[in-house]
């Protein structure tokens, strides 16, 4: 029974707190003025305090999670040309020289002449062509064949009252061989028999000797002889005209068309092949 008197009396003073908890609040709302609108606060408001600073914590940067991305396959790239080595440009070497041969001077070569030639119808200078009998070897056996052409110059004439002297002579001037004319200094000499003719004609003679055998008799008739004095003086103009003859006489010498000759070359032909 004290137990529940005590529980009692306890509520009773919460109801009376409680009530007078709301006697005083009501009090204290009719008894503040009515707050007035000003455009400044009636006081300062009170400085509220700072806040403590908060620590600072350092922050590593995070990591940027790698992505996984596929691979790309690269092509490969093609690689560029190797650069041309410059070529330089060999020049041809030049074509060996055929060696040179020579046919040395001294050399002697047989010869026929192609036409007649003679000391009263030829002069000084006159050209005469033969052609070599045999063929001519250089040292590099280089060959003039046989029948290559061979000009030759008549360098004197002579004509005399004998046989003996009369005379023709040759100088060698160039030979053709291989389509090939070269100048040779020479000397050409002829190797056969020698045509030796009078130059003047048996009439000619005649004349003289009949001329001499008349004149000769007038020159005994008149000088009294007689007869025998004319024929005596014609025996004497004829013989006189017969030496006349003699002595006028004039030889030539003659090569034939085909006469053998021999040149002798003067100085050493350079031959190639």
């Amino acid at each position: 029974m004290t137990t529940a008197c005590r529980d009692k009396s306890r509520d009773d003073v919460a109801a009376t707190d409680s009530s007078l908890a709301r006697d005083i609040t009501l009090a204290s709302a009719v008894a503040a003025p009515t707050p007035e609108l000003r455009d400044t606060p009636d006081s300062a408001p009170p400085m509220a305090e700072a806040p403590l600073p908060e620590p600072k914590v350092e922050r590593k940067p995070s990591r940027p999670t790698p992505r996984r991305t596929a691979p790309v396959r690269e092509e490969p790239r093609p690689e560029p040309p190797a650069p041309t080595p410059a070529v330089e440009e060999t020049p041809a070497p030049a074509p060996a020289a055929a060696p040179r041969g020579v046919i040395p001077a001294g050399t002697s070569v047989g010869l026929t002449l192609d036409s007649r030639a003679c000391s009263n119808a030829n002069r000084p200078g006159d050209k005469l062509v033969a052609h070599t009998t045999e063929a001519v070897t250089a040292t590099n056996g280089a060959v003039f064949p046989a029948g290559s052409a061979v000009v030759i110059e008549v360098a004197a004439v002579a004509q005399g009252g004998t046989p003996d002297s009369s005379t023709i002579t040759f100088r060698l001037r160039s030979i053709t061989a291989n389509d090939i004319t070269r100048p040779v200094a020479g000397e050409i000499v002829a190797t056969g028999p020698l045509e030796k003719n009078r130059v003047e004609t048996k009439g000619a003679d005649q004349k003289k000797v009949v001329g001499g055998a008349i004149l000769g008799a007038i020159i005994g008739r008149v000088a009294g002889g007689g007869a025998k004095g004319t024929v005596i003086g014609a025996a004497a103009g004829a013989a006189a005209g017969a030496a006349a003859a003699a002595a006028t006489a004039k030889y030539e010498t003659c090569l034939p068309a085909g006469a053998p000759l021999k040149m002798t070359i003067g100085e050493a032909i350079e031959v190639g092949l």
